[in-house]
């Protein structure tokens, strides 16, 4: 990708964004690889590889052409989700080592809201396919007087003021258990089962208020 991206660039006469496959494990591979070849900048993400399903009485994939198909591109609201955790990574990416390049995130955007989301978790800017061909030209508008209601809302006035926001609400595991142990500790009267910090402390006789104590912290 690299080798291809930095051709790309050598002889483009206008600026070069490469656009993100989700069907890797680590999306920030090909992003820096990208990155490093000398585009602009990246887009995330593009469909993801999957089969729409069998057709149980003719007990072939569906759809297919005279009876055979190809796995196909699946998008739509379904994807955003994923999209989201891949823009947030990548965000992640761009912002510690290539801070001049910018991010467009794509995946399953329908709405203002949705627009909103992905710029909050460091996207510079979003597209838009899928809706389009499900709610036509008119989304684009909508989906700007969404975003602008946002903004008002909360008392930005341009797009800089909360893109990437978010972004920094992004932890570890091991640090959301620490976080949710010290605020369990925090709100623990006398009367309630103590804190469990290790497995030796769960009891036989105990362990349904143990549980039921963890839950309600």
């Amino acid at each position: 990708l690299e080798e291809v991206a930095g051709w790309v660039n050598a002889a483009a006469t206008k600026p070069v964004w490469a656009k993100m496959t989700p069907n890797v494990t680590h999306i920030e591979d090909p992003t820096r690889a990208a990155l490093r070849a000398g585009c602009e900048g990246v887009s995330a993400i593009n469909t993801i590889r999957s089969v729409l399903g069998v057709n149980l009485e003719t007990l072939r994939p569906e759809p297919s052409v005279e009876g055979y198909t190809t796995p196909g591109g699946y998008s739509s609201r379904a994807v955003m989700p994923i999209a989201l955790r891949m823009v947030m990574e990548i965000a992640k990416l761009i912002e510690a080592e290539f801070p001049d390049r910018s991010l467009s995130g794509i995946g399953g955007i329908e709405s203002g809201a949705d627009a909103a989301q992905f710029l909050l978790l460091g996207a510079d800017t979003v597209q838009v396919c899928t809706g389009v061909m499900k709610f036509g030209y008119r989304l684009a508008h909508n989906l700007c007087d969404d975003l602008l209601a946002f903004m008002e809302r909360h008392r930005f006035e341009t797009l800089d003021d909360f893109r990437g926001k978010s972004l920094h609400y992004f932890t570890t595991h091991s640090d959301l258990v620490t976080r949710q142990a010290a605020a369990r500790a925090a709100k623990k009267s006398e009367h309630d089962a103590p804190v469990i910090r290790d497995d030796a402390q769960w009891s036989g006789d105990d362990f349904v208020d143990q549980s039921d104590s963890l839950a309600r912290g």
